[in-house]
């Protein structure tokens, strides 16, 4: 069995750039970044076991959000893709202008599906491209909401940045609840991002309205994935601000300056200017301190506005079923790649 999935925008065009930070060896800027094509995926792992997915973002800083993520992670995870809820890209080893996106596993509304065929079909399908007339399989569920009644959402599920799934209440009448069980740790003078930025949050099942997070390999889940257990790790935008993975033993590299599982610890020995990402200080312990409005085990990241919950109506329910569909995509929509052979 093969699977391959992806999802990107037309916006894909940048070529990933390396670090100065100073290292023995230079590390990706953007590691893990990938285009359309999902060649960039082939130098990860075995070679054939990453695909690159993109989170759709409405916030103009955040363009190339697309990764190569391992297809099943070690924990047992699907992508997030068609009718699989699961794990979306990472990006805390990104530049800092992209750890602001909280990616999210939603099912996403396809309003157009005809021509039905049953989800339980042995063999499925689910392709789009930039071209107009390419047909999209989509998957027809029905969702309890938190008013009792029930409504039939046509769609797939893809990943989308969390400004998106509150602006457009893609989790109708439980958005809010949603994405609290996904909050983050936080201090009086800090908020962390959903899963602490070192998880995706996901239903906790196939077509399932209850949502969780899903953690990076080397977190926890029981704390959303606050604390690190292990150097471990398969997402390639993990292992911290201050840290990479390596795709191929699977642990994480950690840069001058930090140390320890998931490079969360600071070195009190190294120069100041590589410790704590410059936004605090690091005490014996090998804790950073962060200065006020910094947070993160390196202090890479800023504190995250809470935005006024979401007011938007519940949805008229369609007709219910249990089926999949085909819809007609036009040129300027994500492309959503995911095919089965055997």
């Amino acid at each position: 069995m093969r699977w391959f999935a992806c999802l990107l925008s037309t916006a894909l065009a940048l070529d990933a750039t390396t670090s100065t930070a100073p290292t023995t060896t230079a590390m990706p800027r953007r590691p893990g970044y990938c285009t359309a094509t999902g060649r960039e995926c082939k130098s990860f792992g075995t070679g054939s076991d990453y695909v690159c997915v993109a989170v759709e973002s409405n916030v103009p800083e955040l363009f190339g959000l697309a990764q190569c993520v391992k297809q099943v992670d070690d924990r047992g995870s699907n992508i997030c893709v068609g009718d699989q809820a699961g794990i979306c890209p990472t990006f805390g080893s990104w530049p800092s202008t992209y750890r602001v996106a909280q990616p999210i596993c939603a099912f996403v509304n396809v309003p157009q599906c005809n021509q039905r065929t049953t989800t339980a079909s042995p063999s499925r399908l689910l392709q789009a491209n930039t071209t107009k007339g390419t047909s999209l399989k989509c998957f027809t569920s029905n969702f309890q909401l938190a008013n009792g009644s029930t409504t039939t959402i046509r769609g797939i599920y893809k990943c989308v940045d969390s400004t998106v799934y509150r602006q457009k209440s893609l989790g109708f009448d439980l958005t809010n609840k949603q994405l609290q069980a996904c909050a983050g740790n936080g201090t009086s003078n800090f908020n962390a991002a959903l899963c602490n930025g070192h998880g995706t949050c996901s239903p906790k099942s196939q077509f399932n309205s209850e949502y969780e997070c899903r953690c990076n390999t080397g977190y926890d889940k029981k704390d959303n994935c606050f604390l690190p257990v292990g150097n471990v790790c398969d997402a390639l935008g993990q292992c911290g601000a201050l840290g990479q993975c390596d795709s191929k033993t699977g642990e994480c590299i950690c840069k001058p300056g930090s140390k320890g599982a998931q490079c969360s610890e600071c070195d009190p020995a190294a120069q100041t200017s590589t410790v704590c990402s410059g936004h605090g200080t690091c005490g014996i312990d090998g804790k950073c301190v962060c200065t006020a409005g910094h947070g993160g085990a390196q202090c890479e990241v800023f504190s995250f506005r809470t935005p006024a919950p979401s007011t938007s109506p519940v949805p008229a329910t369609p007709s219910s079923d249990s089926t999949a569909a085909t819809v007609v995509t036009a040129a300027s929509v994500l492309m959503a790649i995911h095919a089965l052979s055997y």
